[in-house]
């Protein structure tokens, strides 16, 4: 056990730095941070629990004032998570406004937008399944978009002394992360990272000098927790990471690729595109650099080239769909003149790539970057 007698300032630290790094106090950091996570968690679900059950009540005896017509048209679809969500919001703004909730139903652009996905429900059920899709991502790019555009909340200033139990804590986080990334658990890792990022977000340093010693440290946290987000699909993790890594470091390749693959796998084809372009015209002048800046170049003009066959696949496939559409009779699903309808066109295989540019790719999008500290 670290004793804390007396001496000068940086003994202290010295010893604190010590005391931070022994088993006993990483368990115990870890068990209440376990302990925390599931307090919230439980928490947060209670209460998601709660407000959704209100929610369907207060949609439920709502529903019931009705004309039979309109609820002929709801309570078929009522059971799309999304047809929910609408109702209810038109239910919150009618209550607000003191206006009546029969007639926001009734108003055309509501029963125009319900008639359609009741009728996709009954003749293309995956279609409908789609639309709700689509519109569920619409709406988190409209959260998205108000949660950047409100006023951020200004962290605390704290001395670098003060910060050090944040940087000691971040960065054993991070080895931790490591031990699990490797063992094939993401989401234990995606955990861990996340939780070291959190004092980086809280606090700032008095001076510039000291600030970039905390980016350096939170840099390589985020980089990791972006790497474990994609093993985990989840994109919107990666994405937010990716954006803290280019605001301290604009020009990291390695950031803008995952980007770019995230934005991709969110049908955001135009966002990934100007991180891929980005990737290109970026100017390597360090030697030890030039090579894996060609080899990102490289992945980077192999996903645009899949990006851009993907599009003209869907544009290819909407095309056919519409010829099919427009010469076959709806009833019988066969050609006029005879014979059947024809065939739905099968994608094409991604574009393959050099061994020697799967194992950069693998650098750049599997692998947690190294630790800043060294390991217990």
């Amino acid at each position: 056990m670290v004793s804390f007698g007396g001496g000068t300032p940086n003994a202290f630290e010295n010893k604190f730095r010590e005391f931070l790094q022994e088993p006993e106090t990483q368990d115990a950091i870890r068990d209440d941070q376990r302990k925390e996570l599931d307090v919230m968690r439980k928490i947060d679900d209670m209460e998601k629990l709660e407000e959704l059950q209100g929610q369907r009540e207060q949609l439920a005896i709502a529903l019931q004032d009705l004309p039979p017509e309109s609820q002929r048209l709801v309570y078929p679809i009522l059971r799309l998570k999304m047809v929910q969500n609408l109702l209810f919001a038109a239910l919150k703004e009618t209550r607000k406004a003191g206006t009546s909730f029969v007639h926001a139903v009734r108003e055309p652009g509501l029963t125009t937008m319900l008639e359609r996905v009741r009728d996709e429900l009954l003749n293309d059920p995956e279609n409908a399944k789609r639309i709700e899709q689509e519109w569920f991502h619409n709406v988190s790019l409209c959260a998205e978009e108000k949660v950047k555009r409100a006023p951020k909340k200004e962290r605390g200033v704290l001395p670098a002394t003060q910060m050090l139990p944040i940087i000691q804590s971040g960065a054993q986080l991070r080895v931790n992360g490591n031990h699990k990334f490797r063992q094939g658990m993401y989401r234990e890792a995606l955990e861990m990272y996340m939780q070291g990022c959190v004092g980086f977000e809280l606090y700032k340093a008095t001076n510039a000098q000291d600030q970039s010693m905390l980016d350096e440290v939170h840099v390589q946290v985020r980089k990791n927790t972006a790497a474990a987000a994609i093993k985990t699909r989840d994109w919107r993790i990666c994405i937010r990471s990716c954006d803290e890594v280019l605001r301290m470091v604009p020009d990291d390749s390695k950031s803008l690729y995952r980007r770019a693959l995230a934005n991709w796998h969110l049908g955001e084809i135009e966002r990934a595109t100007e991180d891929l372009e980005a990737i290109l015209k970026r100017k390597v002048s360090d030697y030890h650099e030039i090579e894996a800046s060609s080899l990102t170049k490289k992945l980077a003009r192999s996903m645009l080239r899949q990006i851009e066959a993907s599009e003209e696949r869907a544009e290819m496939m909407e095309v056919r769909m519409a010829k099919a559409l427009a010469v076959t009779i709806p009833v019988t699903g066969s050609v006029v003149g005879g014979g059947p309808a024809p065939p739905v066109a099968i994608d094409q295989p991604m574009l393959a790539l050099s061994d020697e540019l799967r194992r950069h790719e693998g650098g750049l999008l599997n692998e947690p970057d190294e630790p800043v500290m060294e390991e217990n």
